[in-house]
């Protein structure tokens, strides 16, 4: 698969320290190859764990804020050099692990000029994507599996269902700070989705969405029909009413015990991910 990754938003809640550095780019812990802890840009983490999962053709949908991450995305062999000479073989053996998979990588960068919304940002990839199913994956959303276990999950049941749209979910305590969803289950993990609700104040089930997708191209048309009478925050989930309406599949997969989402909406939610993480 082609994979489409947003980093386009502007990350309010985290001022002022987003006004200059995307949120997608604040650092989380990590380990390196002796369990070491180092520092990351939570975008690197998803990259890396996206090229683990033997996707090597990336689109960027960068805002304002696209030098730092084109920046950071582009091999520096100079600095490999100067860690080289200075000795410093993890930091060495690190750097160059990860501009090997960049190198071995596709990698494109398309600006969205303005932030009004994912619905928005995703449409800027038809071009990138038009052709097959493709992965959609928010730079500021992270799911930890044992051996992407959730990535694996999610593309085999969209090919066994035959979906057109299929996303991960997560049972949460307050869905209505979220996208909802609700359906009957098909399998155990694994939801018909027939409605989808932004942020409802009565929410029918605690099945948020994950912006992590897999689509059929025809995801493009529909958002282009409902672009004029959506909202920028609804034009995703009415785009996906609209596709259930005319019979389109969209499932949802639960994730499974022990598999962590990391949230960095807030500063309170991203300091206990430091934490947890550490």
């Amino acid at each position: 698969m082609k994979c489409i990754i947003t980093v386009g938003g502007l990350g309010t809640r985290l001022l002022p320290l987003t006004k200059e550095i995307p949120k997608e780019m604040l650092p989380i812990y990590d380990k390196d190859g002796k369990g070491k802890l180092i520092l990351k840009p939570i975008l690197q983490v998803i990259f890396e764990s996206l090229h683990d999962y033997r996707i090597k053709d990336f689109c960027f949908i960068v805002g304002r804020t696209k030098r730092a991450v084109e920046d950071h995305f582009t091999p520096n062999f100079d600095l490999l050099e100067l860690l080289k000479k200075e000795k410093k073989k993890e930091l060495y053996l690190e750097l160059n692990n990860f501009f090997r998979k960049l190198t071995k990588s596709n990698i494109v960068f398309i600006t969205q000029p303005k932030p009004i919304g994912f619905g928005d940002a995703i449409a800027y990839g038809k071009n990138f994507a038009i052709k097959d199913h493709f992965l959609l994956h928010a730079g500021d959303d992270i799911v930890i599996s044992q051996k992407n276990s959730h990535l694996n999950r999610l593309e085999e049941s969209f090919k066994k269902y035959k979906a057109d749209i299929a996303c991960l979910i997560e049972e949460v305590e307050n869905p209505s700070q979220y996208g909802v969803v609700s359906g009957p289950v098909l399998e155990k993990g694994i939801i018909d989705i027939k409605e989808i609700v932004e942020k409802p104040k009565k929410p029918k089930s605690k099945n948020a969405v994950i912006a992590i997708y897999i689509f059929k191209p025809k995801i493009f048309k529909y958002l282009t029909q409902v672009k004029k009478q959506s909202s920028p925050q609804n034009q995703l989930s009415d785009a996906f009413q609209l596709a259930i309406k005319k019979g389109d599949r969209m499932i949802g997969i639960v994730l499974k015990k022990g598999e962590k989402r990391i949230d960095i909406g807030t500063p309170e939610t991203y300091s206990k991910v430091l934490v947890s993480l550490k």
